[in-house]
C-alpha cells in the first residue's frame, strides 16, 4: 500500500479493501461524505440504502452468511442513533458488523452545536467496541481493530467514530495487511479425554448445537463425529441446518420457544448434554437444563456463562472445529441402548406427526393455515435456498414447521427478537448468494418496518420472494394479551394494497386467497426476476391454543 500522505477517509476504504469486503451499506450526510467520495476509489460497492436500522440489518447478513464483518456508513447525530437497534441486534445474534460514523469536528465534540451529541456512550451500549479517532494516523489502526473485535467469538458489532476534520486531513499512516483474529488450538487433550469417557459412559447423551456451532468448518467437523455413532442432535434456532440431509437420522428438532417439543423430551431426559458453541441468549439454559446437576460438556471459543442452570462439569475451551476433531476418533462407534434407540424414534415420529397434522387442515374461512403455507413453501425450494424470517406470529411457525439442511440459511433474529429484519436480510443474501434462492416470511405489521427497502432491492437488481402473512393485527402480541388479560389492547393495525404497494416500486405482487392460488403464485414468483411479494391472509384463531404450548418468557 502506498503510504503517501493521503485523506484520513482514504485510509478507511483501504482499510475495508484488505478486510474484503465486497459492499458498504449506508446513507450519506456532510460530516461523513468524505468516506463516501473515497469509496470511488475503491473496490467495495456502496448500496445506498433508506434508513439507516435497514443498512445495518444488512450488514449484519452479510456478517452472518460470509463470517467477513458486514460494514455500514452513516452520518453524524440521526445518521448514528438510527443505528442502534441494527447494532445491537447484530451484537446479541453475534453476526459481527463494523459501522463507521460520521461525528461533528474535534473541537465541537462536548459543546451544545449541530449534531453534537456523546455518541461513544450510545454506541457503547450497542456494540462490542466503539474506538473514537482523535488523530489521522489513528485511522487505519482503528477500523482494523473494530474489524479484528467484529470477527472475534463472541462476535458482534463494533463501531469507529470519525470526525469530520479527522476525515479530512491528510496521514502516511497506512496498513499493508489486514492482521487477522488469530486461530485458537483445539481444547486441552486431557479434557477431551475426559470429555469423550463421560459420553461413552452415559445412559442417554445428546448433543446441543448452538448459534457458534454453525460455523461451515464446525458443521462439518460435527458431522464427522456424529456419522459413526447414535448421537441425537438438536439444534437452537440460530443454529438452523447443522444436520444435512445425509445425517437426518440424527436430528431431533429445534429448542427455543415451545415446552415439551421433540428436542425438549430427548434433552430433558439426557444423562449427559454436549454442548457446542451454545449461548444462553438463543435459548435459557433454565428452560431446558432440568437438571442442572447432570453432566454438561461445553465445547466452545467462548468460557461458558456461568448461572444456576448452566454448570458445565467439563469446559473445552478452544477452536472448536479442532476440539471435535480430536473428539471424534475417541467417540467413533459410539452406541446407545435400545430403550434410548426406541424413545429418540418415538420422538423423531413426533416430529413427523406435527408437520403430518399441520398439512390436514390447508384453510379455513378465516385464511389459510399458516403452519400449512411454511410446510408449502419448504416444499418448493431447494437445499441451497436461503430463508429470513421475521418476528411475528409467522416466526412462531417458521421454527416450528421449516427445515433445512445447511447452517446460516434459515435466518432468525432469537437474540432481539428484532421487528423488519427479514427484507434487509433477504436482499443481502441475494447479493451474496446469487442465483440462488432467496425468501423471506413476515407479518404484515414487521414488513411495513422495512419495505422501503423494496426500492433499494430493485435499484440492485436482486432477485427474491418475500411473503406475507396477513391479518391486519400485531398478532405475537395480541395471543399473549388474551393469554394473560382475556383481551387485547394496542394491537389492530388497518390493511393496506400490497399489490399495489409493489407495483409502485417495480416490483410484482400478488394476493392469493387459497392454497391452491398460493401454491401457483409461489411457483410463480420463485421462477420470475426481480422481486416478488405474495399477500397470505391467515387464520391465527388457534394461536391462544399454540401459546400454551410456549415458554412463559419466550417472547419479551
Amino acid at each position: 500500500m502506498d503510504t503517501t500522505p493521503v485523506r484520513s477517509a482514504q485510509r478507511v476504504v483501504e482499510t475495508i479493501d484488505l478486510a474484503g469486503v465486497r459492499y458498504v451499506f449506508g446513507i450519506p450526510g456532510a460530516k461523513i461524505d468524505a468516506v463516501f467520495d473515497a469509496l470511488l476509489e475503491g473496490t467495495a460497492e456502496l448500496v445506498v440504502c433508506r434508513h439507516e436500522q435497514n443498512a445495518a440489518f444488512m450488514a449484519a447478513a452479510i456478517g452472518r452468511l460470509t463470517g467477513t464483518p458486514g460494514v455500514v456508513l452513516v452520518t453524524s447525530g440521526p445518521g448514528t442513533t438510527n443505528l442502534a437497534t441494527g447494532l445491537v441486534t447484530a451484537t446479541t445474534e453475534q453476526d459481527p458488523v463494523v459501522a463507521i460514523c460520521g461525528a461533528v469536528n474535534r473541537d465541537q465534540r462536548l459543546k451544545r452545536t449541530h449534531q453534537s451529541m456523546d455518541a461513544a456512550r450510545l454506541l457503547g451500549a450497542v456494540t462490542k467496541y466503539v474506538g473514537e479517532v482523535a488523530a489521522p494516523d489513528d485511522v487505519a489502526e482503528t477500523v482494523a481493530n473494530a474489524f479484528r473485535l467484529a470477527a472475534t467469538h463472541p462476535r458482534g458489532a463494533t463501531a469507529v467514530l470519525l470526525p469530520a476534520d479527522v476525515a479530512a486531513a491528510v496521514t502516511a499512516a497506512a496498513l499493508t495487511t489486514m492482521p487477522t483474529v488469530p486461530r485458537m488450538g483445539s481444547a486441552p487433550a486431557a479434557g477431551i479425554t475426559r470429555a469423550a469417557e463421560a459420553v461413552l459412559a452415559a445412559h442417554a447423551p445428546v448433543v446441543l448445537v448452538g448459534d457458534r456451532g454453525s460455523d461451515p468448518e464446525i458443521t462439518a467437523a460435527l458431522h464427522r463425529l456424529i456419522a459413526d455413532t447414535d448421537l441425537p442432535v438438536v439444534e437452537t434456532f440460530q443454529a438452523a441446518g447443522v444436520i444435512s440431509r445425509e445425517l437426518e437420522t440424527h436430528y431431533l428438532g429445534r429448542v427455543g420457544l415451545f415446552r415439551n417439543q421433540p428436542g425438549d423430551v430427548v434433552l430433558a431426559r439426557a444423562d449427559v448434554v454436549i454442548a457446542v458453541g451454545y449461548d444462553p441468549v438463543e435459548y435459557d439454559a433454565q428452560l431446558w437444563n432440568t437438571d442442572p446437576t447432570r453432566t454438561v460438556i461445553h465445547i466452545d471459543a467462548v468460557p461458558a456463562a456461568i448461572d444456576n442452570h448452566y454448570r458445565p462439569a467439563i469446559e473445552l475451551h478452544g477452536d472448536v472445529a479442532a476440539t471435535l476433531g480430536e473428539l471424534a476418533p475417541l467417540l467413533s462407534g459410539l452406541r446407545v441402548g435400545a430403550e434410548v434407540n426406541n424413545a429418540i424414534a418415538e420422538q423423531r415420529d413426533r416430529l413427523t406427526a406435527i408437520d403430518q397434522q399441520a398439512r390436514a387442515t390447508a384453510e379455513s374461512e378465516h385464511g389459510l393455515n399458516p403452519a400449512a403455507v411454511v410446510l408449502t413453501l419448504r416444499d418448493h425450494l431447494s437445499d441451497d435456498a436461503t430463508v429470513a424470517c421475521d418476528v411475528g406470529s409467522n416466526y412462531i411457525y417458521m421454527a416450528r414447521h421449516f427445515r433445512c439442511y445447511r447452517p446460516r440459511h434459515l435466518l432468525f433474529s432469537n437474540g432481539q427478537q428484532t421487528l423488519g429484519v427479514a427484507l434487509p436480510w433477504a436482499i443481502a443474501a441475494a447479493l451474496v448468494r446469487p442465483d440462488t434462492q432467496i425468501v423471506s416470511v413476515s407479518g404484515d405489521g414487521g414488513f411495513l418496518f422495512s419495505a422501503q427497502e423494496l426500492e433499494t432491492a430493485q435499484r440492485l437488481g436482486v432477485t427474491l420472494t418475500h411473503i406475507i402473512l396477513r391479518d391486519d393485527t400485531y398478532d405475537m402480541v395480541a395471543f399473549q394479551e388474551v393469554m394473560k388479560y382475556g383481551r387485547t389492547s394496542g394491537i389492530q393495525l388497518g390493511s393496506y394494497d400490497t399489490v399495489s404497494y409493489a407495483a409502485a416500486f417495480g416490483a410484482h405482487g400478488y394476493r392469493v386467497n387459497t392454497m391452491a392460488e398460493f401454491v401457483s403464485t409461489l411457483e410463480t414468483a420463485l421462477a420470475e426476476p426481480g422481486v416478488s411479494i405474495i399477500d397470505v391472509p391467515v387464520d391465527y384463531s388457534h394461536n391462544v391454543d399454540l401459546g400454551q404450548q410456549l415458554h412463559d418468557d419466550a417472547f419479551h
